[in-house]
């Protein structure tokens, strides 16, 4: 944001968030110039994958699973979890878990990522989340990286394909593009 906001003084970014569906649906719809998503996205969007979130495992730093080697992912799946109370996100935490033969058992579900570490610290549960959701320095807990059991989150940035992007709009993609992957090639 300050890299476009120092290049664009005049435009008025506003922030918003809501559900991957509605962010995508917006867009589509013209309300919004850009959004970020989750891919796959349906519809006449064109879309730039920014970078591939891997889910880590989340445990209160005290658990015997915050170091040494990890478990099959079967007795992972078969814990108590905490995590967000569903979309786009925790789908491949549910399908990877489903692949073992088991129901996710979820110990509570919020959309707040406080609330989610916070009672992964305080020993509820083990979590499996997307690591751009974890504060890394939360003292409470530890992550550990669960490598490919459950696929990464594509996340890109999304415009209508058909519609007029404006100079802002289309600066607002490149500077989102070179941030994250850097700049283009010359």
């Amino acid at each position: 944001m300050r890299r476009f906001t120092a290049q664009w003084p005049e435009i008025e970014v506003v922030l918003d968030e809501h559900d991957d569906e509605v962010v995508a649906a917006a867009v589509e719809r013209g309300e919004v110039d850009v959004g970020f998503v989750l891919l796959p996205v349906e519809g006449p969007l064109e879309t730039v994958e920014l970078l591939r979130d891997p889910y880590v495992l989340v445990v209160a730093a005290d658990s015997p699973l915050a170091s040494g080697p990890l478990p099959p992912f079967e007795e992972i799946a078969a814990e108590r979890l905490v995590g967000f109370r569903g979309g786009r996100s925790m789908e491949p935490v549910e399908a990877a878990i489903r692949a073992t033969g088991r129901e996710p058992h979820w110990a509570f579900r919020s959309n707040d990522n406080g609330t989610v570490e916070g009672l992964v610290g305080a020993g509820v549960g083990h979590a499996i989340l997307p690591l751009l959701t974890i504060d890394e320095g939360d003292r409470r807990i530890a992550t550990r990286d669960l490598g490919e059991r459950v696929p990464p989150r594509l996340v890109a940035i999304a415009q209508h394909r058909d519609r007029y992007h404006s100079p802002a709009a289309r600066a607002f993609v490149e500077t989102a593009v070179a941030v994250v992957i850097g700049p283009a090639p010359a």
